[in-house]
C-alpha cells in the first residue's frame, strides 16, 4: 500500500526555507541569488494581490453590516439603554416609597448613594416633596439638578413620582450622563460605527494573509495548465516534469510534502541537486530521468535514497519516461514511489532470515554436542548399547566390503558384586570409571569402547587380527591389575577377558559379540583373570553355535531406522521403549544367554512400533480411551508385529514381541495366547519391564507412581497377569524409580532441536501448511517435556501461520525467539550434564 505523503506534518516556513538551503547543498541558510530574488517576487505579487481582494472583501463586509442595520436587523443600543435607565428608576422609586413610609432617610440615603457609587452612568438621585423639600441628596443632587434647569446639555434628568396611600408625596430625582452629542463624539460612541471601524482594519489584515496563502497555494506557472497540475496534485506518488536540462518545471504536491520544500521553491532547480544518497555500488550521476532523456528509454523500478529534514533518509522507486520522441527530446517524466517503509520492513526481514538460518546452525551444532552426550554411558565415558551397535554394524560391513580383519574383546569385572556389598555402591562406581579409564587410553584412538552392563564392557578393535588382539587383552587386564585406590586401599581389581575376531565365520555382529561372550564365561569359569581366545569346541560345549547359526541375523540399522521414525511421530513412546529396553537388559541377565538378551532388547525397543500410525487425538488424549480407540490401539499393536516379523523374520523376536500380552493365567483378552512357563521368559520379561515403567512414568492424563506403588501392583497382578518368580526377580534387581536418564533427556533435546530446524526451513521456504503441523506437534512435545515456554512460543508461530494475512516479520521474530529458547534449553542441558557428569579418570 503506497505511504500517504499527505499525512506528513508540514514544517514552520523558517525550516522549509532552510530545507531548501539544504538541497542547495549550503552549509548556511543563505541562498543563491536568483532563489532569492525569484522568491521575494513571487512573494512580492502575491501580497499585493491579496491587499486588493483584501480591501474589496472588507467592503462589501461593511456593506453588509450597513443595510442589516437599514433593515433593522440589527437591534438599537440607544433604546435598549433609555428602557434600561428607566427600569432602574422605576425600581429605586418602589424602594423609596418603602423607606418614606417607615421614615428610614438615613438607610433611603445609604443605599441612593450605594447606586451612584457603582452605576457610572447615574449621576446623583434626589428624594424630593411635592413641597419642594429635597429629604435625600446623593452625588451632590442639589447642584446638578439646578444646572439641569438652566442647561440640560451633558445630563439626562429623570423623574418617578411618589404615591403613599393614594396620594402624591414627592417624587425621585435621577441624573444621568447624556452621549455625547457632537457630531464626532456621536460617531465614535455609536455602537454600529466601532463594529465597522473594528471590522474594516482587522478585515484589511486577516483577509491579506488568508488571501495570499490561498493564492500561494493555488499558484500557476505558465507552462503547466491548471487543471493538469490539479490533476497531477491528486495522485498519491511524487511526480516531477523536467525539461532538457533535468531542471523542474513542475512537482506535484505529494512529492513536495515529502522532500519537505515548497513546490515553487523547487521549480527551475535541477533534480540532480537534490541530495540523493548512493549505495557503494552506484554510480553518483545514474539517474533514472537523465537516461530517459539521453537515451529516450523508459527507466521502470530505480531505487533512489534522499536526505530530508534532521538527517533522515528515505527510499524511492523512480519510474522515468521521456517526453517527446527521436531527436525532439523535451524533458522526462519522473514519479517517485515512496518505499521508505517497504525497505525497511525487507531489511527487518532479510536481518531476521539471517538470525534464523545462524540459530538454525547452532541448534544443530547444539544437536551434535547433545548427540555425543545420547550416546555416552554418564558413568564410564564410554559408548552405550545403542550407539555402540549402530556403530558397529557399519565397521561390520566396511571389515567385509574391504576384507580386513575385526575383533571383539569382552572383559568383566571380577567379583563386582562383592564390592558393591563391602564397600558400597560408590566404590563400585569408582571401579567403572578407572576400569573404563584403562579400557579408553589403551583402545580408544583405535577402537570402540562400549558399556554393555552394569560391570561388562565391549571393546571393538577394526583391522586388528586375532594374535593382536590378544596381546591387547593381557595388556589392559594387566593394567586393570595394577589399579589401586587411597580409600580402600586394599582393594584390588582383576578381569576375566574373552576375545574372538571375525576369522571365525560369525554370521552378524551380535553372533561376534556371542562368541566373545563364550569365552569370558569360560574365563570366570577357569578360575577368572585371564584371557581365553575363541575356539569353536567352547561354542560346542555351551550348545550355542548351533542356536546362534539358527537366530536369524538382526541388523541394528535397521532396529535404529525404525526407533528413528518412531521418535519422528512420538518421541515420548520412543523414550519409553529405550527405557523399557534398559530395564529388561538388566533384569534378563540371570535367565537368558547374551545372544537371547540381544533378542530381547531389540524386541523392548520396537514393542511399540505399531503407534507409528496412530493418531495424535489418540496418542495425546487426556482422558480415558474408548472402547473404539481402545481396539484402534489393539489393531496397531497387531500391525506392529507382523512389521517385526516382515523386517526381520526372526521367530523369536515375533514370539517375544507378541507374546508380551499373554496373561500367565490365560485370563487376558486375547485367549488364543500361550499361558503359563509356556509364554516365551523374554516375552514374561517384557512385559513387567513394559508395565513398570508405563506405571512409573508421566503421562499426558496422569502423574506417574512412585517405585513402591509400582511394585505393589505388580505383584498383585503376578500368577494372573505375571509370572509371580519373575516380578520378585524384577523387585530385587530394580530397588528404586530410576533417576532421569541423561541420555533420555539429551535425546528429548535433540527431538526438540530437530522439530526446531525443520519448522525454521518450512518457515525459510514459507511453507505455511508445514508450519501449522510442525509447529502443532512441536507445542505438544513439548508440554509433554515440561518445556511450557517452548510450547508457548511454538501455539504463537501455529497462529500466525494459520493467519490468512500473514505478518512474516511477526512470524520470523517469534521464530528466533524460538530458536533462542531451543539453544537456551539445549546449552542448559549441556551445562547441567557436564556439571553434574562424574570426571572419568
Amino acid at each position: 500500500m503506497p505511504y500517504d505523503l499527505l499525512a506528513i506534518p508540514r514544517p514552520h516556513a523558517h525550516r522549509r526555507k532552510q530545507n531548501l538551503a539544504h538541497y542547495r547543498g549550503d552549509d548556511t541558510p543563505s541562498r543563491p541569488h536568483h532563489l532569492v530574488f525569484a522568491e521575494s517576487c513571487i512573494l512580492g505579487r502575491v501580497y499585493l494581490q491579496s491587499i486588493r481582494l483584501a480591501i474589496a472583501l472588507v467592503c462589501l463586509g461593511a456593506s453588509l453590516i450597513l443595510a442589516s442595520h437599514w433593515f433593522g436587523l440589527m437591534p438599537d443600543v440607544t433604546k435598549i439603554e433609555s428602557a434600561s435607565r428607566r427600569r432602574l428608576s422605576e425600581a429605586v422609586a418602589v424602594n423609596a416609597a418603602a423607606h418614606v413610609r417607615k421614615q428610614q432617610w438615613v438607610d433611603l440615603r445609604a443605599t441612593a448613594e450605594t447606586l451612584v457609587d457603582r452605576d457610572a452612568d447615574l449621576l446623583s438621585i434626589g428624594v424630593r416633596s411635592k413641597h419642594g423639600d429635597l429629604k435625600v441628596n446623593a452625588g451632590h443632587h442639589d447642584d446638578l439638578w439646578r444646572q439641569v434647569a438652566s442647561d440640560s446639555r451633558g445630563i439626562d434628568a429623570i423623574t418617578v413620582p411618589i404615591t403613599l396611600n393614594r396620594r402624591e408625596w414627592g417624587e425621585v430625582e435621577f441624573c444621568f450622563r447624556a452621549p455625547d452629542q457632537s457630531t464626532f463624539g456621536a460617531i465614535a460612541e455609536h455602537p454600529l460605527m466601532r463594529l465597522l471601524a473594528f471590522y474594516c482594519i482587522t478585515g484589511v489584515f486577516g483577509y491579506t494573509l488568508f488571501v495570499g496563502k490561498v493564492m500561494r497555494v493555488f499558484s500557476t506557472t505558465q507552462v503547466v495548465p491548471e487543471r493538469v497540475r490539479q490533476a497531477l496534485d491528486t495522485l498519491a506518488e511524487g511526480l516531477l516534469v523536467l525539461d532538457e536540462k533535468a531542471k523542474i518545471v513542475l512537482a506535484n504536491r505529494a512529492f513536495a510534502e515529502t522532500v519537505d520544500v515548497p513546490t515553487e521553491l523547487l521549480v527551475e532547480s535541477r533534480a540532480n541537486e537534490l541530495p540523493w544518497t548512493f549505495e557503494h555500488d552506484q554510480s553518483k550521476n545514474d539517474f533514472p530521468w537523465m537516461t530517459a532523456i539521453d537515451e529516450s528509454a523508459t527507466i521502470t523500478e530505480q531505487i533512489l535514497h534522499l536526505k530530508v529534514d534532521d538527517g533522515a533518509e528515505r527510499i524511492f522507486s523512480v519510474n522515468a519516461a521521456p517526453i517527446g520522441g527521436g531527436n525532439a527530446r523535451r524533458g522526462a517524466l519522473a514519479t517517485f514511489r515512496d518505499v521508505t517503509h517497504i525497505e525497511e520492513h525487507r531489511k527487518q526481514l532479510e536481518a531476521m532470515l539471517t538470525m534464523l538460518r545462524e540459530s538454525r546452525d547452532e541448534i544443530e551444532e547444539k544437536n551434535r554436542e547433545l548427540e555425543i552426550l545420547a550416546t555416552t554411558d554418564a558413568l564410564t565415558g564410554c559408548l552405550n548399547r545403542r550407539a555402540f551397535f549402530e556403530r558397529f554394524g557399519h565397521l561390520w560391513k566396511m571389515a567385509a566390503a574391504e576384507q580386513k580383519p575385526l575383533s571383539c574383546i569382552m572383559f568383566d569385572n571380577d567379583h563386582f558384586k562383592r564390592v558393591n556389598d563391602t564397600y558400597g555402591h560408590g566404590v563400585g562406581d569408582d571401579v567403572l570409571r578407572e576400569v573404563s579409564r584403562v579400557l579408553r587410553e589403551t583402545h580408544g584412538d583405535h577402537g570402540l569402547v562400549c558399556r554393555y552392563g552394569g560391570e561388562e564392557f565391549c571393546v571393538l578393535l577394526p583391522g586388528i587380527d586375532f594374535e593382536d588382539a590378544l596381546d591387547l587383552a593381557e595388556q589392559t587386564r594387566a593394567s586393570i591389575e595394577q589399579i589401586t585406590f587411597k580409600e580402600p586401599a586394599q582393594l584390588r581389581l582383576t578381569a576375566s577377558v574373552g576375545v574372538s575376531e571375525t576369522r571365525f565365520n560369525a554370521s552378524d555382529p551380535q553372533e561376534l559379540i556371542n562368541q566373545a561372550d563364550v569365552c569370558l564365561y569360560a574365563a570366570k569359569r577357569g578360575g577368572r583373570n585371564c584371557v581365553i581366545p575363541y575356539s569353536p569346541e567352547l561354542s560346542q560345549m555351551d550348545g550355542e553355535e548351533t542356536e546362534s547359526r539358527e537366530r536369524a541375523e538382526i541388523p541394528y540399522q535397521a532396529v535404529t531406522a525404525l526407533i528413528a521414525s518412531l521418535s519422528y511421530r512420538d518421541a515420548a513412546t520412543a523414550e519409553h521403549s529405550r527405557r523399557v529396553a534398559d530395564l529388561c537388559s538388566r533384569v534378563s541377565k540371570q535367565y537368558m544367554d547374551s545372544a537371547s538378551q540381544y533378542v530381547l532388547e531389540i524386541a523392548a525397543l520396537l514393542h511399540d512400533i505399531g503407534k507409528v500410525g496412530v493418531s495424535d487425538e489418540i496418542l495425546l488424549k487426556r482422558g480415558k480411551l474408548s472402547p473404539d480407540e481402545m481396539e484402534l490401539i489393539a489393531w496397531h499393536d497387531r500391525i506392529g508385529v507382523e512389521l517385526i516379523e516382515t523386517a526381520f523374520e526372526c521367530q523369536e523376536l515375533t514370539e517375544t514381541v507378541q507374546f508380551r500380552q499373554a496373561h500367565f493365567d490365560g485370563s487376558g483378552r486375547f485367549r488364543n495366547l500361550p499361558v503359563g512357563v509356556e509364554i516365551p521368559i523374554g516375552a514374561r520379561i517384557l512385559s513387567i519391564c513394559d508395565s513398570y515403567d508405563s506405571m512409573i512414568s508421566d503421562r499426558v492424563y496422569r502423574d506417574g507412581c512412585s517405585h513402591q506403588v509400582a511394585i505393589e501392583e505388580l505383584r498383585r497382578y503376578a500368577g494372573s497377569q505375571f509370572d509371580p518368580e519373575l516380578v520378585e526377580h524384577f523387585a530385587s534387581v530394580i530397588t528404586s524409580k530410576p533417576e532421569p536418564d541423561a541420555t533420555v533427556n539429551s535425546e528429548a533435546a535433540i527431538q526438540i532441536g530437530f522439530q526446531v530446524e525443520r519448522l525454521a526451513a518450512a518457515i525459510d521456504s514459507q511453507d505455511t501448511e508445514g508450519m501449522q503441523t510442525l509447529a502443532e506437534r512441536l507445542g505438544m512435545y513439548a508440554r509433554r517435556c515440561d518445556i511450557e515456554s517452548i510450547a508457548k512460543a511454538a501455539d504463537r508461530i501455529r497462529q500466525r501461520a494459520s493467519e490468512q494475512e500473514i505478518s512474516w516479520l511477526d512470524l520470523l521474530r517469534d521464530t528466533n525467539e524460538l530458536l533462542e529458547l531451543c539453544r537456551t534449553t539445549q546449552s542448559e542441558l549441556i551445562e547441567h550434564q557436564h556439571e553434574n557428569e562424574t570426571p572419568v579418570g
